[in-house]
């Protein structure tokens, strides 16, 4: 049975190939040319409100198959809440004391091994 390794990201758990008897075969970016999405704090929405878009046919003609435009669930900016709009209000007071223990546990942990020395966090 072939295997996949694969490399998650300790601060959101998103993982990403690394390397796969696919990978080897096609032609997809490197393991070192793997990059994790930034964002930006003061514009994303922590508390996210998305409505469906639906499923269109794919190219195959069968029902909600492939990528088609406007499927998946998609945002409502006027509805979400960016973090410093989290924080003002109260009614999420333990989901951001959650989010602070998991964003403290992560840096304490990059401490611990090595990854962040603690002049960088300055």
């Amino acid at each position: 049975m072939a295997k996949t390794e694969y490399v998650g990201c300790p601060l959101c758990g998103m993982n990403k190939v690394l390397r796969s008897p696919n990978r080897e075969k096609k032609d997809r970016p490197r393991p070192e040319e793997l990059r994790w999405p930034s964002m930006n704090l003061n514009d994303y929405f922590v508390l996210q409100v998305r409505e469906g878009g639906g499923k269109k046919p794919g190219v195959s003609g069968k029902t909600g198959q492939g990528k088609a435009p406007g499927s998946g669930f998609h945002i409502v900016p006027s509805e979400s809440l960016t973090l410093a709009e989290v924080l003002k209000d109260p009614v999420y007071a333990d989901i951001v004391q959650g989010m602070k223990e998991q964003l403290i546990r992560v840096v304490k942990s990059g401490i611990e091994t090595g990854l962040i020395a603690k002049e960088e966090l300055i």
